[in-house]
């Protein structure tokens, strides 16, 4: 019989987690995520005054500029150091994921008490599954392995800084995912997880009313321009995901 693991939300970590999102105008996030375990920083890509005002009141900064989720991240990051600073874990998340706030707490939570450099939650089968590795797996609580997908990675301040050394803002979207894993290590077994005890949803497209990414210039051709940016600084432009231990729990 497992052990269960019980969460107790410690309130004490307020404003040591940040979320951040590239937000436009067909998503709910401002409806799903406010929380208080966490500050929710948004840049707003859209075109509406109203649904920029909305964002507005959940979030403790917001600012208008166009670009992809990680391109606007990469401005916001050397932009605002003295905000990077106040922090040790980032949930960099798509504006149109479906998590609830409990369910942000407890990614933060999770992520800090397991010592993880990159983890995100498990994906429902509710919406997209691009990759196995992400899908739920009822009865676990996590399982380590060497991939995250790029549109649901919570960070520590270490693996971020990482990452942003090598980042390039002509990337969009496509192989980030493999480069924040390559920037921190490929090989090792327990520093990366996919949270299974926390489920989101990725919707399908079919259901997010179009794909505003082919707002942004170049976005028909993110995959030759990650192809020739991975080329360039020897990193591999995919590997293979693999799944590590896996640790057990309930949710109590």
């Amino acid at each position: 019989m497992r052990s269960p693991i019980l969460f107790i939300l410690d309130r004490s970590n307020i404003g040591m987690n940040l979320v951040f999102t590239s937000a436009g105008d067909n998503t709910r996030f401002h409806e799903l995520w406010p929380g208080e375990h966490y500050d929710i920083y948004v840049i707003y890509y859209g075109e509406s005054d109203e649904n920029y005002e909305k964002y507005k009141l959940i979030s403790k900064f917001i600012e208008k500029r166009k670009g992809s989720k990680f391109q606007n991240f990469w401005y916001f990051y050397f932009k605002y150091p003295e905000i990077i600073s106040k922090y040790s874990r980032f949930f960099i998340l798509d504006d149109d994921i479906v998590i609830s706030a409990p369910d942000i707490s407890r990614m933060f939570q999770i992520s800090r008490e397991h010592s993880l450099d990159i983890c995100q939650p498990s994906f429902s089968d509710k919406g997209v599954i691009s990759h196995s590795v992400t899908k739920h797996k009822p009865g676990l609580l996590l399982q380590y392995t060497n991939f995250c997908e790029v549109n649901t990675p919570l960070f520590s301040k270490e693996a971020l800084d990482s990452l942003m050394k090598v980042l390039d803002p002509k990337l969009i979207g496509w192989g980030i995912d493999y480069l924040f894993i390559w920037a921190n290590g490929l090989d090792r077994e327990d520093a990366y997880a996919v949270i299974h005890m926390v489920q989101c949803v990725n919707p399908h497209k079919n259901t997010k009313g179009g794909r505003e990414l082919y707002k942004i210039p170049g976005a028909r051709f993110r995959r030759r321009i990650w192809e020739e940016y991975a080329k360039r600084i020897n990193c591999p432009t995919k590997f293979r995901k693999r799944r590590y231990n896996a640790k057990t729990g309930e949710l109590v």
